[in-house]
């Protein structure tokens, strides 16, 4: 059994990193992403936080729209891609029309190129594939390749006999009628600040998506962007109450995390060739998954007060998914990080499964991570991240309103001013805002009852907006998955000189 952890693979942590194959063994293909399969939804918007799975539900898109439409044409790009800078305009928009016309020649140009490499087309000149904005008018109510090939075909003509067997392979083209084109976009605000002029580019390519997609037959775009940024645009623009009905967040929840693990479970012992549990007929889905992950982990864990505070009564036990649920921040690729620390943890105490202690030996290792990942997704927003984070060093987990403006006047704007998103700044107002936005802490309602929920900032963008408003009395809670590594005095030697290495390799 030692040896099945030994060589078990909880698979890639990232679905940039490897191919749709790779991927096809252990994606979760979730109800909720059907509707993004299906050509006659022309335009749709993927939000969704940090390692959720974004760039995976993208590249899923575009390999089994190929796989079930061999004609298709899918165009795969990041938003990075789109910069202006990369098109050679010769304008710089300045009006939300024109922006939105710039982003639909951007588009079409986009295609346009993926055309010209289809065919051979050697290009030394983008103004070959750069299309004009006049151009678009005769487009509409056509399809987008039968466009672009007669484009392509007259300006071809102009060069001679030597782009003749170019000529012929879009005569080939042309022969498949009304193939449909995917534009799959993933990360289109990547490096999104919330300024003005960025707000202003990014609002406007949604009404260049809405417009393209009517105008033109066969055309179909899937886009995905950060959850806090569309929640910040949507605010600011009321024409994207128009779009709303096409973005759609990416969640997982409990029972999709399990069925997460147990796959790459069920790929790895496959890869071993060793026999998976035998299940009966009866058994449900969910029952069976949790037989497989039995292989890896021990069945039930203790979670919650109790398990650390062994005398407030009989500590509270839940499967193993559900903890590596909560640490990961409901994110795919946080849990596959843990799982592969805490596996690593269990080898060196020669366990032949994952149990809780072993989680808890890497807690502190991990939330390190979490924190890394916080400051490298946020650091154009805010410089001075790291350190902000770091005030929160020996913190209460859970703080009232004045509580944790107290605490951040005393340990930031006492000390620094931060620059948030080009401005500077010590108000706790603005501060807590920013943390709240970027999901280091969550707003905590509790109820008479004694259970509570949680809110992040998609969910409520109006909290933390006035120096008056108390937003209904909630509380301020630091996520779990940072809070170990936040309070070195609940830390052991052995965490402290792992830390301490982590810090000097960074």
């Amino acid at each position: 059994m030692e040896d099945i952890l030994k060589k078990i693979d909880f698979g890639n942590e990232s679905a940039d990193d490897i191919d749709a194959e790779e991927l096809a063994p252990y994606f979760v293909e979730q109800d909720a992403f059907a509707h993004f399969f299906e050509p006659k939804e022309k335009f749709l918007v993927a939000h969704a936080r940090k390692g959720v799975g974004k760039s995976a539900l993208l590249q899923w898109i575009a390999y089994k729209t190929q796989r079930d439409d061999a004609e298709a044409l899918v165009v795969q790009c990041r938003g990075a891609d789109l910069v202006r800078t990369k098109f050679g305009l010769s304008t710089t928009p300045t009006t939300p029309n024109e922006h939105i016309h710039d982003w639909m020649v951007r588009l079409c140009t986009m295609v346009n190129r993926h055309l010209a490499a289809k065919i051979n087309l050697a290009l030394n000149d983008d103004r070959i594939t750069l299309v004009e904005t006049a151009e678009l008018e005769g487009y509409k109510s056509r399809n987008i390749v039968g466009c672009l090939l007669d484009r392509l075909e007259a300006m071809l003509q102009k060069g001679g006999p030597k782009k003749l067997p170019a000529k012929n392979e879009i005569e080939l083209l042309k022969r498949v009628k009304d193939r449909k084109v995917w534009i799959v976009i993933d990360d289109l605000d990547a490096t999104y600040q919330n300024t003005p002029a960025e707000s202003l580019s990014l609002t406007t390519f949604f009404a260049a998506c809405r417009y393209l997609v009517k105008d033109l037959k066969d055309l179909i775009i899937r886009v995905s962007m950060r959850t806090d940024v569309w929640a910040l645009i949507r605010l600011q623009d009321e024409a994207l109450d128009k779009v709303e009905q096409y973005v759609h967040e990416i969640l997982w929840h409990r029972r999709d995390f399990l069925s997460l693990l147990a796959l790459r479970v069920e790929a790895s012992l496959k890869a071993l060739q060793v026999p998976l549990p035998e299940v009966p007929p009866h058994v449900q889905k969910s029952d069976a998954q949790e037989r497989l992950l039995e292989t890896v982990f021990e069945p039930r864990m203790p979670w919650g007060v109790k398990a650390r505070a062994p005398e407030l009564g009989p500590e509270k036990q839940v499967e193993a998914y559900q903890i590596i649920y909560t640490l990961s921040y409901e994110r795919p690729r946080w849990a596959i990080q843990l799982c592969k620390l805490a596996k690593d943890a269990a080898l060196r105490q020669n366990s032949a499964r994952i149990a809780k202690r072993h989680i808890d030996e890497v807690w502190g290792e991990y939330g390190v991570k979490r924190i890394a990942d916080l400051v490298a997704e946020h650091k154009h927003q805010c410089p001075d991240i790291h350190e902000l984070l770091n005030a929160f060093r020996g913190g209460n987990r859970l703080m009232a309103r004045g509580d944790l403006f107290a605490w951040i006047n005393n340990r930031v704007s006492n000390h620094m001013a931060p620059r948030i998103e080009g401005m500077i700044t010590r108000k706790p107002l603005d501060i807590a805002r920013f943390l709240y936005r970027i999901g280091f802490i969550v707003a905590r309602s509790d109820s008479a009852d004694g259970n509570y929920e949680h809110y992040r900032f998609d969910q409520m963008p109006d909290f933390l907006t006035s120096r008056t408003d108390e937003d209904f009395g909630v509380k301020w809670e630091i996520h779990p998955c940072y809070r170990e590594a936040l309070d070195i005095k609940k830390l052991d030697h052995s965490h402290k000189e792992r830390f301490s290495r982590l810090r000097r390799t960074r």
